[in-house]
């Protein structure tokens, strides 16, 4: 089964995404570890807010590396986790980070919806949730149509309309997922909390959430989870997001199977097939004559005289 040129169903998707990711598990975990550790480092170091910054932006460029992963298996049967990482010295680095800019900047925009009074809040966050939907796509269109910048979210925008429920439907089944291994992972970090119910019982709920998201273990609990799950789960969220993104694409037929295979070959070092097989095709093409007759000029001469 070719992996770029494949009619997909959603269930499709979700094994396709599993069997590549079981695999490939070693490479892809070894790549997720690279790519989350500077978010993971600057967290040890006390920055909060830089640490959520560097963890969204290298969560989306992960996303971006495993597009170049499938493109690699696709051509040369491997993940090749250290021809990405070489990669990122190339301008596949600043375009990746500049899309996920532009998607941390959607992101910002939704979270301060949430401080707008009631009917406002509900509108923008409604609207943003609608562009984290349709541009999710962003980072393989990058990688695949070397569209950057704001170009690659209006094409993810354009690909997600073209068949918005099959999207949806497979972002909403991922998000349930990650929810799911989240709240396991977290319950096992969860520590022992001795909380004063009889004491905040007349002070509402809000007064015992906020002692209860104060308490420096739940916090610690809460960032083991989260990068738990960006380390297991988000690289299969990013294999279920790019073959999401060929299988539209290929409805569209926008694919450029032959441009994928040169960029592979560039990249990993893949062998490029067409080439064979044209080859082979014309050496298969070649004919040799059967019983030939080898005339002998002096004898020719002869009969002649």
């Amino acid at each position: 089964m070719n992996l770029l040129n494949f009619n997909h169903s959603i269930p499709s998707l979700f094994v396709l995404s599993f069997r590549v990711y079981q695999k490939n598990f070693i490479p892809i975990i070894f790549l997720t570890s690279i790519l989350m550790t500077p978010a993971f480092l600057i967290g040890i170091a006390g920055w909060g807010e830089t640490e959520s910054i560097i963890f969204f932006l290298s969560a989306h460029l992960l996303e971006g590396a495993v597009t170049l992963g499938i493109i690699g298996i696709a051509f040369g049967h491997f993940f090749p986790s250290l021809g990405i990482l070489r990669s990122l010295r190339s301008f596949f680095f600043i375009g990746s980070i500049h899309v996920a800019i532009l998607q941390y900047l959607l992101f910002i925009t939704g979270v301060m919806g949430l401080t707008l009074p009631f009917p406002l809040s509900i509108i923008v966050i409604t609207i943003w949730l609608i562009g984290l939907l349709l541009t999710s796509m962003a980072q393989p269109v990058f990688v695949v149509e070397s569209v950057r910048g704001i170009r690659a979210l209006g094409r993810s925008i354009k690909l997600a309309r073209s068949n918005l429920s099959r999207v949806f439907l497979v972002l909403v089944i991922s998000t349930v997922l990650q929810f799911f291994l989240f709240a396991l992972i977290f319950s096992i970090f969860m520590p022992d909390l001795n909380l004063d119910l009889q004491k905040n019982e007349g002070e509402g709920l809000p007064i015992l959430f906020s002692e209860i998201l104060s308490d420096p273990r739940i916090n610690q609990a809460i960032r083991w989870a989260q990068y738990l799950v960006s380390l297991l789960f988000y690289p299969f969220a990013s294999l279920l997001c790019t073959f999401l993104y060929f299988d539209l694409a290929k409805q569209q037929n926008h694919l450029n199977i032959s441009h994928l295979e040169q960029m592979s070959n560039k990249l990993f070092g893949t062998p490029i097939q067409n080439t064979k097989e044209s080859e082979d095709s014309n050496e298969e093409n070649i004919l040799e004559p059967k019983d030939v007759k080898i005339i002998d000029p002096d004898r020719s001469i002869d009969d002649k005289e």
